[in-house]
């Protein structure tokens, strides 16, 4: 494989942050060229300051339809946004190359979330265990 292989299949790569449900937060994230991700319960709404515009988008899982606004950033419609962070259940951040498809990066967002976050069990949601399996070594100290 050479370098530039390497370096398209990197450019795939969406990371997903989750953020703290802080308005000056999520503007922060906005101003940095991130996407912006609201989850309230089943809904998404995917935020992106561009062109001196709000863009917004919302999805809810299993519909094949969403839909799309744009608004002035204006004091306005900056306050809009900033009370999203009180509003949604979670926030989240998705950085991505600028190159890639927006709604390839929304799908890959949501899939990533609710893999994470599937919702069935709110109170369990937000809780992420890690399991470090055992070498074998370890199993057979154990054993012994």
């Amino acid at each position: 494989m050479n370098n530039d292989t390497n370096r398209n299949e990197m450019d795939d790569i969406i990371c997903l942050d989750v953020l703290p449900k802080e308005p000056d937060r999520l503007m922060k994230e906005l101003a940095e060229g991130k996407m912006v991700v609201a989850r309230s319960k089943n809904d998404f709404m995917y935020i992106l300051d561009f062109n001196n515009e709000f863009h917004m988008f919302r999805h809810t899982p299993g519909n094949y339809e969403g839909s799309r606004k744009c608004f002035p950033k204006d004091e306005k419609h900056t306050a809009v946004v900033r009370n999203l962070a009180n509003l949604a259940d979670a926030l989240f951040a998705a950085e991505y190359d600028k190159d890639m498809n927006i709604y390839g990066v929304m799908a890959s967002a949501e899939y990533g979330i609710l893999s994470m976050f599937p919702g069935h069990d709110r109170e369990a949601d937000g809780e992420i265990e890690f399991y470090i399996p055992q070498s074998q070594e370890e199993l057979e100290e154990q054993e012994e």
